[in-house]
């Protein structure tokens, strides 16, 4: 059985971050998301979860605009891998699930439906120690999530308990999840 992990400052930073993040995206909470990235438009990249790139903090502001009054996100079921730090730069790396209900605006956004939807996900995520402004505060400047086949198929050359259902969402072979605690947003 694998000890329980203690995490450097750094590490724990990182993970707060990252917290934040995902519990931001819970009913698009745009002040919260604007927390975890670097100021300026020429620092943040983001392959989003949508398939297109998003730059800066304004555009991922934009689309998060646009989700506000098209979707409605669900707190995300997240289990982070990896959690590393060396120097000034560091990395997450986690899987999950992400319960979206998408409806339609108003304003006719142009969406021809309705319907609630649990996206599994995979997502890595940059860190540096700098703000956008060359402050020393930690920042994501890169994020990058793509959709995850069904749980219970066997991976490409491998056998039905590599499976994500037998290996456990956030597990690895050599390691458990780290499991994030929301309780700090009920305050």
């Amino acid at each position: 059985m694998t000890e329980a992990r203690t995490f450097t400052a750094d590490e724990q930073t990182l993970l707060d971050l990252h917290r934040d993040w995902y519990y931001s995206n819970y009913n698009v909470n745009i002040p919260l998301m604007r927390t975890v990235f670097p100021k300026g438009d020429e620092s943040y990249i983001m392959y989003n979860l949508n398939g297109f790139p998003y730059f800066g903090l304004e555009e991922l502001d934009a689309l998060w605009r646009f989700y506000a009054q098209t979707q409605n996100f669900g707190l995300a079921v997240d289990k982070v891998m990896r959690v590393e730090v060396s120097g000034d730069l560091g990395y997450v790396i986690s899987e999950g699930i992400f319960p979206v209900e998408v409806f339609k605006a108003a304003d006719d956004n142009g969406f021809d439906g309705t319907g609630k939807v649990e996206i599994r996900f995979r997502a890595t995520e940059i860190y540096k120690r700098d703000d956008g402004e060359g402050n020393p505060t930690w920042s994501m400047w890169h994020f990058h999530c793509s959709p995850v086949p069904d749980g219970d198929k066997t991976p490409i050359s491998k056998t039905p308990a590599d499976s994500a259902d037998n290996r456990g969402l956030g597990n690895t072979p050599y390691s458990k999840a780290i499991e994030l605690d929301y309780s700090v947003y009920d305050k």
